[in-house]
């Protein structure tokens, strides 16, 4: 399956914070900007999303639910000579899913790098339900609600650090269940040919075209889909 390319970039906003007992946390899940690059400013300002969707279709596209965390540095500095030994180099996070109202879960770990200056804010992303999690724990036939426990953890100072547990739901929505992934016409029709559209494609969500959002597909001449059905890009 091919993909129009994801970009994902890393800000910082200055801030101030107080230490506590873990020394950075997740203030949300950033909402990425309408269009079709995948633009995060580290910002306090960016608006956010508070619970998520993903269609099952995107088994077929090879990728699962993306997170966008807006993390917050609690650590705090005295003067600029400070700065290095107090940033925090993240690592990745740890992920506990479970089905809704009762089921399995699945533990593991997502790896990604990014820097949080002290008392500042900035965006990372990751795989917070893959492909395979979305296979175990969903349903083609009916919507399914996940729960995401994510402890995101990295080191400063030489030492280990940790953020406050962020629990985030997502809906692993059944193929043809509402008009969360929309192809050719929407729904779960068929998509159309890429040389046969006429109509403007729905992009959908910027970081991933298969959550958060209705996206249209179109199927290349080698039988591939195209998603979003970008007219320039047939």
């Amino acid at each position: 399956m091919r993909l129009v390319s994801i970009l994902a970039f890393v800000g910082f906003a200055s801030g101030c914070a107080d230490h506590g007992a873990e020394g950075m946390f997740v203030l949300n899940n950033t909402a990425p900007p309408a269009g079709t690059v995948c633009t995060l400013t580290g910002e306090a300002t960016q608006p956010f999303t508070s619970a998520g969707t993903v269609s099952y279709f995107a088994t077929q596209l090879g990728t699962g639910y993306i997170l966008t965390p807006l993390i917050k540095s609690r650590i705090t500095t005295t003067n600029d000579s400070q700065i290095n030994e107090r940033t925090i180099h993240l690592e990745g996070a740890n992920i506990t899913l479970k089905k809704q109202p009762s089921g399995p879960s699945q533990s593991f770990t997502a790896l990604f790098a990014g820097s949080l200056l002290p008392g500042a804010t900035t965006n990372v992303s990751f795989e917070l339900i893959p492909i395979d999690k979305i296979t175990a724990l969903g349903d083609p036939s009916q919507n399914t609600l996940v729960t995401a426990d994510v402890e995101i953890y990295g080191t400063m100072g030489g030492g280990n650090i940790s953020a406050e547990p962020f629990q985030y739901p997502v809906t692993i929505v059944a193929e043809g269940k509402g008009v969360v992934f929309g192809l050719g016409n929407g729904g779960s029709v068929p998509p159309t040919a890429c040389t046969a559209a006429t109509s403007v494609a729905r992009t959908g969500n910027a970081c991933n075209p298969a959550q958060d959002g209705a996206v249209d597909c179109c199927k290349r001449s080698d039988g591939e889909l195209l998603c979003p059905a970008i007219p320039e890009m047939m």
